[in-house]
């Protein structure tokens, strides 16, 4: 299927408030199905600034897309329809926070090894702790989304770029931890106690991304 001839599909869709899957921070998203196959596509949203910040991020999210090419652990990619909305294929499962696999289960050294691909094609996902961008799909395998915070590595001397993925990385694996033990540090085992390590500067990029997100939602009426 040609995605860019979904464009009116999802022009009309908003227009309309219909085939709604969810709202996130960035837009709502819609799911097409025309019972063969089913696309789920971000949409952003607000108006001037904002929609042009939420933009930027999908085609953020599109780049790091296509830098993680195929994996298992990733929902099929489709790419950017006009530029604008990010169309990736649906996959039935359920958030981490609606079917939290228990720590013992295998799980959870399946997200080991994701986050591990995932870094070494340059890609450091940054919000894996928030419940919602980790999918347990029908055989109880992780399926990781929402990647608009990603960082990607560049190479060559980027100091400011190193410096910040190599936190985002350690942010991939303490989120890891923070799953399997469901928040009980005090019973991390010492084979795994190497990949939780919360340094001052992690502690300092975690209150930024805390404040930036607190007045990204005031900015978009969200009181929540």
């Amino acid at each position: 299927m040609d995605i860019q001839t979904l464009l009116p599909w999802v022009e009309q869709s908003l227009r309309d408030g219909r085939h709604h899957l969810s709202r996130g921070y960035q837009g709502n998203v819609l799911l097409y199905d025309d019972g063969r196959q089913r696309i789920v596509i971000k949409t952003p949203h607000g108006r001037g600034l904002m929609r042009y910040l939420h933009t930027r991020m999908l085609r953020h999210e599109n780049r790091v897309y296509q830098r993680l090419g195929k994996l298992d652990f990733l929902p099929p990619h489709y790419g950017l329809i006009a530029n604008r909305y990010l169309a990736i294929g649906y996959v039935p499962s359920q958030t981490m926070r609606q079917c939290r696999p228990p720590g013992n289960s295998d799980f959870y050294d399946r997200l080991f090894q994701a986050i591990a691909q995932m870094h070494q094609r340059g890609i450091a996902h940054m919000d894996l702790k928030r419940k919602e961008n980790l999918l347990v799909d029908d055989n109880q395998h992780p399926v990781i989304i929402d990647f608009g915070a990603a960082v990607i590595h560049k190479p060559g001397l980027h100091p400011l770029n190193h410096f910040w993925y190599g936190i985002a990385r350690r942010f991939d694996y303490n989120a890891w931890i923070k799953h399997k033990y469901m928040g009980r540090l005090d019973q991390i085992s010492e084979q795994d106690r190497p990949y939780y390590q919360r340094s001052w500067l992690e502690k300092l990029a975690s209150m930024i991304k805390r404040s930036y997100l607190k007045i990204k939602r005031a900015l978009q009426g969200d009181t929540s």
